[in-house]
């Protein structure tokens, strides 16, 4: 549910940053959110948000020792019939836009390029997170797991792609450092993949600590934007009352407002300058 504040900055990005992003990528509760942003659709995902995000949670199951989080109502009714995400409208977008897929069987990110149906398997798999689902999904026969624990900030991707003006959306603050996963869970939550497990344990919290380290120092010629929290989020991963979802969706939308008017006065001659003349 802390996906909820970045689709509250979306919301904002779509209302107020660049006419068009070149391209998207995203993995995890992200891909769903950016999925409509991509379709010109933010409106209809922020309602998913605001009135059935939080029907896809069932705490109790963990005691039947099934999955937490209902990733088939989330994608296969909510996405594919009650809010319907439009396939058609992705292709026609000029932005490309890449899911990001963890290979269950090497541990290698993939970079799913979204442009037919097989969209909601890929959004299926990239928020198949460890431990709350099944842990992965399969997309063309192949089963993927979360892409964030491949690659859970792909801005060194992006710069490979070619960007250089970049935004950043994250869901922590940006001075977080992340550590490893013990050993044991990996292997609770990945019996069957092995490789996976040890990506999730030894080199996911390796590679969030390199790109924010990438992130607060870009190569030449390349500038980054980030929109984080600026505090504690008004709900937790699991949180199913609809009025915090909805204050994470606001705060959400709040703090990029401020964040880009941080920017904005940044990049402005000083109050004190002048122009002199002769």
């Amino acid at each position: 549910m802390h996906g909820a504040w970045a689709a509250g900055a979306l919301a904002y990005l779509q209302e107020h940053g660049p006419r068009q992003y070149d391209l998207v990528y995203a993995a995890s509760s992200g891909a769903l959110s950016a999925a409509y942003f991509v379709a010109d659709m933010m409106e209809p995902g922020l309602a998913i948000w605001r009135e059935l995000a939080g029907k896809m949670v069932h705490k109790s199951n963990f005691l039947r020792h099934k999955p937490i989080v209902d990733l088939a109502y989330m994608v296969d009714d909510v996405m594919r019939k009650r809010v319907p995400l439009s396939v058609e409208l992705l292709q026609k977008a000029p932005t490309r836009f890449f899911i990001i897929l963890t290979d269950c069987q090497t541990g290698e990110p993939v970079y799913f390029h979204v442009c037919d149906k097989r969209v909601f398997a890929a959004l299926r798999a990239t928020s198949s997170v460890p431990l709350a689902t099944r842990g992965f999904d399969f997309v063309d026969g192949h089963p993927f797991a979360d892409g964030g624990i491949a690659d859970p900030i792909p801005i060194q991707r992006a710069i490979n792609d070619g960007a250089r003006d970049i935004t950043v959306v994250l869901t922590h603050k940006a001075d977080y450092r992340f550590k490893p996963i013990p050993h044991w869970i990996g292997r609770l939550a990945y019996p069957e993949f092995p490789r996976l497990a040890k990506v999730w344990t030894e080199v996911e919290h390796l590679k969030q600590n390199a790109a924010l380290d990438l992130m607060k120092q870009p190569p030449a010629g390349v500038r980054v934007q980030v929109f984080s929290p600026h505090g504690p989020l008004p709900v937790g991963y699991f949180t199913v009352e609809q009025r915090q979802i909805a204050a994470a969706l606001a705060l959400g939308h709040e703090e990029a407002l401020q964040e880009m008017q941080i920017m904005e006065a940044a990049a402005s001659p000083s109050a004190g300058s002048a122009i002199p003349t002769i």
